[in-house]
């Protein structure tokens, strides 16, 4: 389960705009950091964009994979801080590739690859649906949401790029979580975020293999 929406600064609990927060990621009367410093999220934007404009060259498939990376930017800061992946952009990132996939097969004929993408979408939410069903306080629906959007995109490039970046994700989660465990940071029944690490796995995957 995620935590709730904050509503108020958790410091001093100071009601918060949640339409606009100042852009010091700070409470703007206690002055504690409630948000990313600033720039953060802008430069791995940028970072993550110039990964796959280096890798994906077509047009209309580098606008899904870059819709996705945008998205996926906000989804891993958000569910890092609250344990939410939202609908509104879990399912958002899914249907905007799914669109311009979809142009892309039409202007190219290349619909085998928009099939894959599809199955391989399909495929990898299942797979976490099944996780959340086995073990619901390790994982959550909001993954499972999450994975539509990734195995979309990592799909298009062929299964073996969307295997890799479910690995890649996996593996990420776990040195994450056995670098907290060594430093005490955390226990073994604490949650933690897996969205992140889901999403970084994708990008990791598509930089190095697509």
């Amino acid at each position: 389960m995620g935590e709730s929406w904050r509503h108020a600064c958790p410091h001093c609990a100071a009601r918060l705009n949640r339409a606009f927060l100042p852009p010091t990621g700070r409470c703007p009367r206690c002055r504690q950091r409630i948000g990313p410093p600033p720039g953060v999220v802008e430069v791995v934007a940028a970072v993550a964009l110039a990964a796959v404009a280096w890798r994906v060259r077509e047009p209309l498939p580098l606008l899904a994979v870059a819709w996705v990376v945008l998205l996926g930017v906000v989804l891993a800061h958000v569910d890092g801080v609250v344990h939410r992946l939202p609908d509104r952009l879990t399912f958002s990132a899914a249907g905007g590739a799914l669109v311009l996939f979809g142009l892309s097969s039409v202007v190219d004929g290349g619909w085998h690859r928009l099939v894959s993408a599809v199955a391989c979408a399909l495929g990898v939410a299942a797979f976490y649906l099944v996780l959340v069903l086995i073990s619901p306080n390790g994982m959550g629906l909001g993954d499972a949401k999450a994975a539509l959007s990734v195995g979309l995109v990592t799909g298009w490039f062929g299964w073996g790029v969307t295997v890799a970046a479910a690995v890649a994700g996996f593996l990420l989660a776990g040195l994450y979580a056995t670098g907290l465990l060594l430093l005490r940071r955390v226990g073994r029944k604490d949650h933690l975020a897996h969205g992140p690490f889901l999403l970084l796995g994708a990008l990791i995957a598509i930089a190095g293999l697509a």
